[in-house]
Parts: C-alpha cells; structure tokens; sequence
C-alpha cells in the first residue's frame, strides 16, 4: 500500500483519485474548488481532504496532480505555498495534466534541482474510462524508475506505455490529440456531405469503416507502404488530388464548406507540382518532412 496525494478531483481527477483509494492504497487529497459531491464522496471512500498543498505531503510516497492547464500546474509546484516550498523532498511526483511538452520539462528540471524524481503522465481516453480504472497513461520521465510508478498508474489506467524521457509523455499526448481533433472536424465534414447528398446516413458510416477513410492510415495504408519504405503508386497522389477536387467541388454545390479539404488541397497541389506526383499517396509523410527538413 502506497500513501499518496493527489491535487486537482475534478471532472477526470476524481474518478481516478477513487479508484486510487479503492484499491487499498492511503490518500491525501487537495483542491480549493473541489465540489461537495467529490470531496465527499473521497472521504467517504476513506481519503483525507486536506486544506493545504502542506499538510497533503505528510508522510506522502507519491504526489499526483491532475489540474487544467500548464499554468495551473506551475502554480502548484513553483508558488509560495506550493510543493518546492515545502520541507518535504522524499516522494516522487507525478504530473498527469495535458499541458505543454515544455512546461512538463521545464518543471521536472525544477524538481530535480531539490532530488526530487518526476514522471509527466498525461491520460488519454474518456471519463467513463476514468471512472472504471480503463485509461491510456502515456508516461515520460527515468526510464529505471518508472516500474517504481507502474503499479500506481495501474490503479487507474489499463495501458500503462512508458515514451521516453522527461516530456515524452506530454509530447505523446499532444500528438494522439492533434491526430484525434483534426480528423474530428473531417468525420464531421465528411458526414455532413453525405447527409446533404442525400444517401443514407447508416449505410455510409458501414460502408466507411471498410476503408481507409474509416479505419484509419495507421491501421491501412501507412503501415504496408511508406512505413514499409515502399511509395510505388497504388494510389497516386495526382489521383488524390483529383478526387479531393471533385469532393470539393460537390461541397461547393451542396453548399456545405469543407474547410480542411481546402487545407489538404493546398498540400496536394504543391506536391503535384514535385516527384511526389506520381508516388503512392502515403508518400506524402515523406513530402511533409521534406517541406520540415526532418530528412
């Protein structure tokens, strides 16, 4: 059994903080704008709610913070009262936010000035996910320790994938969440002309979850082609473009504004206009890094 404290019960801290205490481990909690229904329902569980980021510490192994945004997170490690203030410096800490990859390294260097280890661990996945303990925690930080944090991470997700150094699971986060956002807006937009198109809202989604479009590039086409090293056309990119002109122009018709087509489209004519013509159209990962100079 591990003695913890955890800052921040909000929406997503405090099914994790119960699923902590539920699983036979000691809790602290701290936050100055806990909701009753939270706060009382941890203590209820056994937890310790505790007015101060100084009394939390008392005899904690581990401290978690689960709090909105980067400044948030800095305000709680870095101000007067906050935990590098305090006397205590014998526990490992533990920042499970979403914020900038930066402040995540920018604060783990602080920590280490006072020996103290730090892991960013940022979750993915949804609240429901938060409550039955099913979270994806993408962790960053020394590789030799992390086994020491597994267990605890366990308590409340059931992938637990270590990505790297200090950062790294900030940096992971901030990746799956680009690639999820963008292609929201696109799912969007897609089914948006299918129901302006007149065709059956049930029989397109069926029929889009057998292609690419609903299955994905990383489960498809990415990893049997230019993850593979091979770009032989199978479907050229001047072909893409085509057809990405054609979706345009229906769009134009139906009156429906299909912004990140637009986006694409930008991309695909420029390279139509380079070798990447008439290469598969998964070569375009290498026409990005190209235009990035990622070699």
């Amino acid at each position: 059994m591990s003695k913890v404290g955890f800052i921040g019960v909000g929406t997503m801290g405090c099914p994790m903080a119960v699923n902590i205490v539920s699983k036979g481990h000691e809790l602290n909690f701290y936050d100055p704008y806990v909701q009753d229904e939270n706060k009382n329902k941890l203590i209820s569980l056994g937890a310790n709610y505790c007015s101060s980021i100084k009394d939390l510490l008392e005899e904690r192994d581990f401290v978690i913070t689960m709090l909105p945004n980067g400044n948030n997170v800095k305000e709680v490690c870095l101000n007067d009262e906050g935990l590098l203030k305090q006397p205590k410096k014998d526990y490992i800490f533990i920042d499970m936010s979403t914020i900038l990859p930066a402040d995540s390294i920018q604060i783990n260097a602080e920590f280490k000035k006072h020996g103290i280890e730090m892991f960013d661990a940022p979750v993915a996945r949804l609240v429901n996910n938060a409550i039955d303990g099913t979270l994806l925690i993408l962790v960053g930080g020394t590789k030799d320790n992390f086994e020491t944090i597994k267990p605890l991470l366990e308590t409340m997700g059931s992938d637990v994938i270590y990505c790297g150094e200090s950062g790294a699971g900030s940096k992971m986060k901030i990746i799956n969440n680009y690639m999820s956002i963008v292609s929201n807006i696109v799912t969007a937009e897609t089914l948006s002309l299918v129901k302006k198109s007149g065709i059956d809202l049930k029989l397109a989604v069926e029929l889009l979850t057998t292609t690419a479009a609903g299955k994905g590039h990383l489960n498809v086409s990415y990893p049997i082609k230019v993850l593979n090293n091979d770009v032989s056309p199978g479907f050229k990119n001047t072909l893409a473009l085509k057809d990405l002109k054609l979706a345009l122009e229906q769009g134009s018709l139906d009156g429906i504004d299909l912004n990140t087509g637009k986006s694409a489209l930008k991309i695909y004519e420029e390279a139509d206009k380079t070798k990447y013509k008439d290469l598969d159209w998964t070569s375009m990962f290498n026409f990005i890094k190209e235009k990035n100079n990622l070699g």
